[in-house]
């Protein structure tokens, strides 16, 4: 029992794996620096936090390049 589960979910989850990432950098919406980013009410930490949103979707650029090159 335990091979068959293995069996399906391996793929279902490498699969889960790469929609997810093609989807979410392609679905990237650009963030501007002055967007609000609440820690707390009344405690905006966008200015800080807002180079940082853009981080993963720089850093997974090239990956969905190659997705999309591959498919």
């Amino acid at each position: 029992m335990k091979k068959i589960a293995a069996r399906i979910l391996i793929p279902l989850a490498t699969a889960s794996v790469l929609l997810g990432l093609s989807g979410g950098v392609a679905g990237a919406a650009p963030v501007a620096q002055d967007t609000p980013i609440w820690a707390l009410p009344g405690l905006d930490v966008g200015g800080l936090l807002g180079p940082l949103v853009q981080a993963p979707t720089e850093l997974l650029a090239p990956i969905y390049g190659i997705i999309t090159l591959i498919s």
